[in-house]
């Protein structure tokens, strides 16, 4: 005969056990999408992109601009471009010369030309000659590297595939003298680099101008709107750029409202009008048409704020 405590001890611990089991799993905390945040801190704003190669003798193949990766900020996605339309200046002072290879190098440093702003201009309100990286938010990816070593900043497009990289600061300026002065590595042809000004973020990504300067000695002036690049001065010669490998060059764009004027090593080489940006980051790029790992080494990036 079963003892009935001995029941009841039993039935106590089976529906213990059955409780057990049947215990509800901690609920997880719920996730939030937190939206990410831009602060005044310097930023990298990655716009690369394929682009028409130019137009001079021997020409590259002609492309369609395709943006590629427009932002650092995760989920943004990439688009396609519309044909670019050409966009012809109103005036430059430059005549049409093509240098040669074969021209003596040049200092970047500043000269006393009538003609030169750092000269009339006196300290300027912003002076990076690269210490450290600081100002800006150095990167790397397949396309382009931006890294700073040795007092200077190395920028290098790694394949010749008409890419634009670039990368801004943190400074919100509108009128303004911007100034860098870089030297080259191996080069040839339309590999290029240059100044980004009044840079703004818009729905398709950033935009703003491009003053870039090429191996061969050429210069041009584009807007780029986040999708497609406008040529306002598609790429002409100046004999005040020094063509070549291992060339060091001054280069410079002054914006006074819709005046803008370009200078190179302390010569004004353009002057139009354009009213698409009133103002905007400041930044710098680099792309190579024709040199695997073309390497540029900027020494100084400045500017003056002008009343």
């Amino acid at each position: 005969m079963k003892h009935p405590h001995l029941l009841s001890v039993l039935a106590i611990l089976l529906i213990i056990i059955l409780t057990a089991c049947s215990l509800p799993a901690p609920s997880e905390p719920a996730t939030q999408d937190v939206a990410p945040e831009f602060t005044a801190a310097a930023q990298t704003i990655i716009a690369q992109l394929t682009q028409a190669a130019g137009t001079q003798a021997p020409p590259p193949e002609e492309t369609t601009a395709t943006p590629g990766e427009v932002s650092t900020e995760p989920g943004l996605e990439t688009e396609t471009a519309p044909a670019v339309e050409t966009q012809t200046p109103a005036e430059t002072t430059e005549p049409t010369i093509t240098p040669t290879l074969e021209e003596p190098a040049e200092t970047a440093t500043p000269t006393s030309l009538p003609s030169d702003p750092r000269a009339a201009l006196g300290d300027p309100d912003f002076l990076d000659n690269f210490q450290n990286g600081d100002n800006w938010s150095l990167y790397e990816d397949e396309h382009v590297l931006f890294r700073v070593a040795d007092e200077a900043l190395r920028m290098v497009a790694f394949n010749a595939e008409s890419w634009d990289g670039f990368m801004l600061s943190w400074p919100q300026i509108n009128d303004f003298y911007l100034e860098m002065a870089a030297t080259t590595r191996d080069c040839s042809g339309l590999d290029r680099y240059g100044l980004v000004a009044r840079s703004v973020r818009t729905d398709e990504g950033y935009a703003g101008y491009l003053f870039g300067i090429s191996c061969d000695g050429q210069y041009s002036l584009r807007i780029w709107d986040g999708e497609a690049f406008t040529r306002l001065i598609d790429w002409t010669a100046s004999e005040h750029i020094q063509a070549g490998s291992n060339q060091s060059n001054r280069i410079g764009i002054m914006m006074e409202g819709e005046n803008i004027s370009l200078y190179a090593n302390g010569n004004l080489i353009a002057e139009l009008t354009d009213e698409t940006f009133e103002d905007g980051r400041i930044g710098v790029f680099v792309g190579s048409a024709n040199t695997e790992d073309f390497t540029v080494l900027v020494e100084e990036v400045a500017f003056w704020e002008l009343p």
